[in-house]
């Protein structure tokens, strides 16, 4: 778990990525944001509550999950200084159809629905900063569209080593076999490969 105070300075820090920032802009939100943990195990989002916050990771690891026929989909990995909010749920305001559940212990920097539209309506900058947001969100879905391709299971877990190799050593192997489409035992056999031909 990490200090409120250091998870807004983790926040702050993103901010002073997007262009036009301000210690101003920055003031205005300050009221409005929260620092909430979770425990390893517990859900930010329920699959059919709606999702009432945008949701900044200060620290730790989530995944985003669908459940189908009873068997549970890994569709987002979301470790630190992500966001992790589910997107259709937060914009409509309506039942989500996905989970968000701790892989191990989280910090979140988070502002309500309600109060992120009034930011934008005070403040352009804060504008940029949800504008920036689905941005990042429609490139990563965009860069993620291998999971679901055609290439072999042991090269969708190469490009998950590539593209996030601090995930891999800290989340479950059901939940990477879940997020790339294998089975445990297929990553399993896939790991070992590679650990032998390195070795």
């Amino acid at each position: 778990m990490l200090d409120a105070n250091l998870a807004i300075d983790k926040f702050k820090a993103f901010l002073k990525s997007v262009q036009g920032y301000t210690d101003d802009a920055f003031e205005l939100a300050l009221p409005f944001i929260q620092v909430r943990e979770f425990k390893k195990g517990e859900h930010f989002v329920e699959r059919g509550k709606t999702c009432k916050h945008f949701a900044f990771v200060a620290d730790g690891i989530l995944r985003a999950y669908n459940l189908y026929d009873g068997v549970e989909s890994t569709t987002c990995l979301c470790s630190n200084n992500t966001f992790a909010t589910s997107t259709v749920s937060f914009i409509t305001q309506t039942p989500s159809n996905v989970a968000i559940q701790a892989l191990e212990d989280v910090t979140l920097v988070l502002i309500k629905h309600e109060d992120l539209n009034t930011l934008y309506s005070k403040s352009t900058f804060w504008e940029k900063v949800g504008r920036v947001v689905a941005e990042r969100e429609y490139i990563e879905l965009q860069q993620s569209s291998w999971r679901n391709g055609p290439l072999p299971a042991k090269e969708k877990y190469l490009t998950l080593l590539k593209e996030n190799p601090g995930v891999v050593n800290r989340v479950p192997l059901h939940y990477i076999a879940s997020y790339i489409g294998v089975t445990p035992e297929t990553l399993s056999r896939i790991r070992k490969k590679i650990a032998t031909s390195n070795s």
